[in-house]
């Protein structure tokens, strides 16, 4: 058994391509190239197919991949395992995130988590709500930071409750208002945010039947807070979004009041690595201890 060609497998297909594969392992693309040609005839299974479009499964080898996944996974806990009998001196924790929480949180948690356990690696994904929780029910990270409640079959923990707000031009009429009435939505030109944050926007917007035509949709809330600024339109945000920006804009309380919460998750506590074990538990103290919303 070759693990690195098992590694070499999963990151074509978490890629898409051979040169990114190649790039992100410190392969040549040939040398990619001859690992998975190896391992297909090793097996006698066509596990991939090669095109202008990329790599894509095949049927077999969307059979075969979550027993590589596991074979991964297990190699890495044993690793982790034998890194917790010498006293956590290296692993690697995969964290599935989204930018307020890898702008806001992450720096701060991983920095207190590594003065204790200095040997410790991080690899972070960043996608939607939908996309961490999926990673996390495949095992494609150890851990995830998801709105919350996420889905049944994950261990979570909730971790904070963060305000959604509307964000003005500091010059438009509405930012010396105390409050926004989230009615008047429909009647402003709107940027629509795609940030892990979307569904619970979309739920605000469904409680109070409102429908909206946005003018843009952007996925970097920098981009988003830089057109408010420019006046192009208003945005809904949330709080930890905004922090640690100096542009020229101004946050409204919604009426009625809107939230996002947030939480951490992981396939199931009982399998996570000692290393994965001891992050999830100190992000969850991190976030109670020392994160205060506002504070610089």
């Amino acid at each position: 058994m070759n693990l690195s060609q098992y590694e070499a497998f999963i990151k074509a297909v978490e890629t898409g391509t051979m040169t990114q594969a190649a790039e992100e392992l410190g392969y040549t693309q040939s040398g990619l190239t001859r690992a998975l040609n190896s391992l297909e005839e090793q097996w006698g299974v066509k596990l991939l197919t090669r095109g202008r479009s990329g790599v894509q499964l095949t049927t077999e080898g969307e059979l075969l991949i979550p027993y590589i996944r596991t074979v991964l996974h297990d190699q890495r806990r044993l690793s982790e395992r034998i890194g917790e009998i010498n006293g956590l001196r290296e692993g690697l924790i995969r964290i599935g995130t989204f930018n307020s929480v890898s702008a806001q949180w992450l720096p701060g948690m991983i920095k207190c988590f590594q003065q204790k356990y200095p040997g410790i690696r991080f690899q972070l994904l960043h996608g939607t709500d939908a996309q961490i929780s999926g990673w996390v029910a495949d095992g494609l990270v150890d851990v995830g930071f998801v709105a919350y409640p996420t889905l049944p079959d994950l261990d979570s923990d909730f971790l904070y409750r963060d305000p959604i707000v509307a964000i003005f031009a500091e010059d438009d009429p509405h930012a010396s208002m105390e409050k926004f009435d989230i009615m008047e939505l429909p009647e402003l030109p709107y940027i629509a945010l795609n940030e892990g944050v979307e569904d619970e926007i979309t739920a605000i917007l469904n409680q109070n039947r409102i429908t909206l035509d946005a003018r843009f949709v952007e996925s970097d809330d920098h981009a988003v807070i830089a057109m408010v600024e420019q006046g192009l339109g208003i945005s809904l945000m949330s709080v930890m979004m905004l922090q640690g920006f100096s542009r020229r804009v101004s946050s409204l309380p919604l009426d009625p009041p809107g939230y996002r919460d947030l939480g951490i998750a992981c396939r199931s506590r009982k399998l996570l690595s000692g290393a994965a074990s001891m992050f999830y538990e100190h992000a969850c103290r991190w976030v109670e201890e020392n994160y205060v919303p506002g504070k610089v």
